[in-house]
């Protein structure tokens, strides 16, 4: 699908759409792509807009959160005008109660935008708080905005000024070539377009290696007895000193949120979830423990590890971000969208974006959450594979190969992200400490691990399941050994519990190789198709290894598999890539990962089949059995590494005659 228009943005949520209205608006044409806008992380907000109750430290995130809440009375007028919706816009005000006094002496601190209300005077300003509350800061200048009723208005808004908005379009890859971005590759083609922006919130690493991580929050609401505007008993937005907030609508309702979870996409309202948030909204506000509960729901905040957006320029001199805005996704809206659209359309860097450009993840002096802006007492770090292993003994040329892998998106493979490209085995070595050295030294993050070998206590394999720390890496079980489709199915079950019992409770990869072929070891193609089918309806992330043979990969891909594994020569032979063509039209074809995998012998094969385009290699026996395999397993890994980066930036023609590489032009004549 090919659309003319200047301006294609990925993303239908808030960002989006405020960024395509404001370009619309300045005569842009443009193009919305929307995955599901009812995932949007701004359904699921409570739409304070309260840069001083969140506490921002002095800086580049409060200015830029200021500056935005300035903005808001305007930005909401021109929507509702276009629209023609109430979007529940209140300049009024939030309350931030405290259950314990400030050590220093509030009242100097105080200014018209920031009033210190001792213990009498905010029990007097919102009646029913709990007795405890010593106190707290009235912020008058923040409010609140209905933050469903703002998104929907925002997409009417957008579609009335004449912005095509395509929803239920997946983007899968962002196709680049020579610096630029030319296409967003989707199940229903490819998108171009002159200009390209990325909002895709919590779902952007799956296009780009940015750290962007969902953080789940779930909320409630309930509904307050329906009086009169001045009688309802929650007048004010309460902002708790535990980031507990209550939130009441002219309507009745009052939201309460939000828990703050590390649990990756897990969707779904929990028990604890939900006790935590009424327990803390019980102390802060006791009457709210007899108002009926009306709704349930969660959403996934996109945040970075210092929690300020990602804004602006990106690697690629055609694509901007509007990324990772965290807990401050309403809020920040009309900032955002005023200062991408200068960027777009004059070229305009405003002061405050390279304070939030993608490059501050690219420096060892990046703040971890635990030094930038304190997070809820609830935030734990995310315990995800989706982070790259810290494996022994790392070496400069490791820390260079992490550096070429951050101008590249990450490997995703059934959800999980990874972000080296060669996976390695643990077979073959001469003993364990080599093996270990071999991993730690090739940089992956993958290992494949024999689960027959490991069960039967196989010479060699005993105690593999010991010798490497599994909370690092990523175990695949393989079903290697096994000549059936039902041994390999017993088998791959086997695995599974393998890696639970190992600690990877949510491991369900399973490396499937269905081999009765004792001399050349080729893989039977029926008996995998079986078996695949069978394990992908168990819930397993299937990886089988094949001939390469394009026609049984499409098969494989429609019946579920998480990757499809061509081999690129018999098992063992280190005969390099003898079935190029078949690859590349696997490659081609493919709408999952392609693994090549057996028979590389060299890193300049390992090299040619990351060129060609493949996403992954699967290499053990020309480390294992190399004269130094350590250092040939560091050999493979810059191997890999240097592929993928040849492979995206895209090789020059071949041509039949000679081309000159100093101009002919301008040379000294002869005397």
């Amino acid at each position: 699908m090919r659309t003319e228009d200047e301006v294609l943005i990925v993303g239908g949520g808030i960002m989006g759409l405020a960024i395509a209205l404001e370009l619309k608006l300045r005569g842009t044409s443009v193009t919305v792509l929307s995955r599901d806008f009812r995932q949007a992380a701004a359904h699921a907000a409570a739409g304070m807009l309260a840069p001083q109750a969140e506490a921002l430290p002095p800086g580049p995130m409060r200015d830029l959160s200021l500056q935005s809440l300035e903005a808001y009375p305007e930005w909401v007028r021109k929507i509702e005008d276009l629209s023609s919706t109430d979007i529940g816009y209140q300049a009024c005000g939030i309350l931030a109660p405290v259950y314990d006094a400030p050590s220093d002496t509030p009242n100097n601190s105080s200014t018209p935008a920031r009033r210190w209300l001792d213990q009498t005077a905010i029990h007097l300003a919102q009646p029913g708080l709990n007795p405890d509350i010593l106190g707290g800061w009235w912020l008058p200048e923040e409010g609140q905005v209905d933050n469903r009723a703002l998104t929907g208005a925002l997409r009417s808004a957008a579609e009335s000024v004449g912005v095509t908005i395509h929803e239920g379009v997946a983007v899968t890859d962002v196709e680049r070539r020579h610096g630029k971005v030319v296409g967003m590759r989707s199940p229903t083609g490819t998108w171009q377009a002159q200009h390209y922006i990325l909002a895709t919130g919590a779902w952007s690493q799956a296009l780009l290696p940015v750290p962007v991580q969902p953080l789940k929050g779930q909320m409630i609401s309930v509904a307050a007895p329906m009086v009169d505007a001045a009688e309802r008993p929650l007048q004010q937005v309460l902002f708790g000193p535990d980031g507990l907030y209550l939130v009441p609508r002219r309507d009745g309702r009052i939201i309460v949120g939000a828990t703050v979870e590390a649990v990756g996409f897990a969707p779904h309202n929990t028990p604890a979830g939900l006790q935590e948030l009424l327990s803390k909204a019980m102390r802060l506000f006791p009457a709210i423990a007899q108002f009926p509960i009306q709704e349930c729901w969660w959403g996934f905040r996109p945040t970075t590890p210092d929690q300020f957006p990602i804004l602006g320029a990106s690697p690629y001199n055609n694509l901007s971000l509007a990324i990772g805005h965290h807990r401050n996704g309403i809020l920040l809206a009309p900032i955002t969208a005023h200062l991408i659209a200068n960027l777009v359309t004059t070229h305009e860097t405003d002061p405050l974006l390279p304070h939030f450009s993608w490059e501050r993840f690219l420096s060892p002096m990046v703040p971890s959450p635990a030094t930038a802006s304190p997070a809820p007492s609830s935030y734990s770090s995310p315990k995800s594979m989706s982070q790259p292993s810290t494996l022994p003994s790392a070496t400069p040329t490791q820390t260079d190969l992490t550096v070429a892998r951050s101008s590249d998106r990450p490997l995703i493979i059934a959800g999980q992200t990874f972000h080296s490209r060669l996976m390695t085995g643990t077979g073959k070595y001469d003993n364990f400490e080599v093996m270990q050295q071999s991993v730690a030294a090739s940089g992956c993050e993958i290992v494949t691990v024999a689960v027959r070998r490991v069960q039967t206590k196989a010479p060699g394999h005993e105690g593999l399941a010991e010798a490497l720390d599994w909370s690092r890496i990523w175990m695949l079980p393989n079903t290697a050994g096994c000549q059936t489709a039902e041994e390999a199915i017993r088998v791959a079950r086997l695995g599974r519990e393998m890696a639970k019992l190992l600690g990877q409770e949510d491991n369900n990869f399973v490396k499937l190789e269905v081999i009765p072929d004792t001399q050349y070891l080729l893989p039977d193609p029926i008996g995998t198709l079986e078996a695949a089918e069978t394990l992908v309806k168990e819930g397993f992330a299937v990886l089988p290894y094949i001939n390469a043979d394009p026609l049984l990969a499409k098969r494989l891909e429609d019946v579920g598999c998480a990757t499809v594994m061509p081999l690129g020569s018999p098992i063992g032979s280190g005969q390099g890539i003898r079935n190029t063509a078949n690859i590349q039209i696997i490659i081609e074809n493919a709408k999952v990962p392609v693994v090549v995998d057996a028979g590389i012998g060299t890193p300049s094969e390992a090299a040619q089949a990351m060129e060609m385009g493949a996403d992954a290699l699967l290499i053990n026996t020309a480390i294992a059995k190399a004269h130094n395999p350590v250092a040939m397993a560091q050999a493979m890994g810059m191997a890999t590494v240097a592929g993928r980066l040849a492979y995206l930036a895209g090789r020059i023609p071949v041509q039949g005659n000679a081309s000159a590489s100093s101009p002919l032009t301008g040379r000294i004549g002869k005397a």
